[in-house]
């Protein structure tokens, strides 16, 4: 576990990433408004530019990287007459740590600096939390000129961890606006759900090397390690991660978690927290009553909060209306709320 020591048994609600604005300024606004003592987020905005989707938004300065807009594509170009050249330029720049290089600049995320200028404005002193895509999830998503996943091809999986490493450092040191900000960074590693199928066959073993490579960078730059993943996948594999916080959809998958009794006791000796995706990402925000009826869950299972928890949508907002997305948020913040008086 992290020097940080967890939440501090704390209870706050967060943004799992993406939200239907296309104003940066909007979309940091209702950030701010919503979790107002909790922990703000970078809002992630694929509806205001293509850069701002996932699985784009951390491939700047990438090897053989390809980008065509008009086409909302990517892919690892790996034998273009630069591929190599880029190649051993970012090998280089991985084994000098040269943060700058590995830089996220605004036309990608606009938002992250507009969040952070008003943080360092307002002097924050609390949680901030930012996010950057997984290994494996970017590995099986990125694909080269044949249409393969770079996942397999051998040298850039290998530099893969190192170079969202060094996002992460990146990421941390943008985030961390005055001496007192407390950072988390998550793991977003949705295609964890295809961990064991045809789609991905690489040994459990080294999906958490992978997975560790990124949280270690993490934690030698002073921040919480968090990992998000939205559908079922094999809990026990991820828990014994190095991660501090596991983001899950608990609105969807509760009971698959619950499964892994022993590996979720480990997880909660060693101080590990859980950021319960319990608030939905879809129309069903709509209904009535869900900070009492979620409450009513959560508090079945009080070993899972013991050492505090965060409360978030069970996965990014872009599929919503502003309207109910700005719900959304505000459900997570007053949950965390109700939590917190019950503890």
């Amino acid at each position: 576990m992290n020097p940080l020591k967890g939440l501090g048994k704390d209870f706050l609600a967060t943004g799992v990433g993406s939200l239907p604005y296309t104003d940066s300024r909007a979309a940091v606004d209702a950030v701010l408004e919503s979790f107002a003592g909790h922990m703000p987020f970078w809002p992630q905005l694929p509806r205001r530019s293509f850069y701002e989707n996932m699985y784009v938004q951390f491939t700047e300065n990438f090897p053989g990287m390809r980008l065509d807009e008009s086409r909302k594509s990517a892919w690892v170009d790996t034998v273009g007459p630069d591929y190599l050249t880029q190649f051993e330029e970012c090998f280089h720049r991985i084994e000098a740590t040269d943060l700058d290089y590995f830089a996220i600049s605004r036309p990608y995320a606009e938002s992250l600096y507009g969040l952070c200028d008003r943080l360092a404005a307002a002097g924050w002193q609390g949680w901030v939390k930012a996010q950057i895509i997984g290994p494996v999830s970017l590995g099986l998503t990125l694909l080269d000129e044949s249409k393969n996943p770079i996942l397999y091809n051998p040298e850039l999986f290998e530099m893969l961890p190192s170079f969202l490493a060094l996002k992460s450092a990146w990421l941390i040191r943008q985030a961390r606006v005055t001496a007192s900000t407390k950072v988390v960074i998550f793991v977003d590693e949705p295609y964890l759900v295809a961990v064991g199928t045809s789609q991905c066959s690489l040994p459990k073993e080294t999906i958490a090397a992978k997975i560790n490579q990124v949280v270690r960078a993490i934690h030698q730059n002073g921040s919480l390690a968090g990992l998000h993943c939205c559908g079922n996948t094999d809990w026990e594999m991820v828990l014994n991660t190095d991660i501090d916080i596991l983001n899950f959809d608990a609105y969807g998958y509760m009971d698959k978690l619950l499964i892994y009794e022993k590996a979720i006791a480990r997880f909660l000796k060693k101080g590990g927290v859980f950021a319960f995706g319990i608030v939905p990402n879809t129309e069903d925000i709509a209904q009535e009553g869900l900070v009492e009826r979620f409450t009513e869950i959560l508090m079945r299972h009080p070993a899972l909060l013991a050492n505090g928890a965060l409360v978030t949508t069970s996965c990014g907002c872009n599929a919503l209306s502003q309207e109910l997305a700005r719900r959304a948020l505000e459900t997570c913040a007053q949950l965390a709320g109700r939590l917190k008086g019950e503890f």
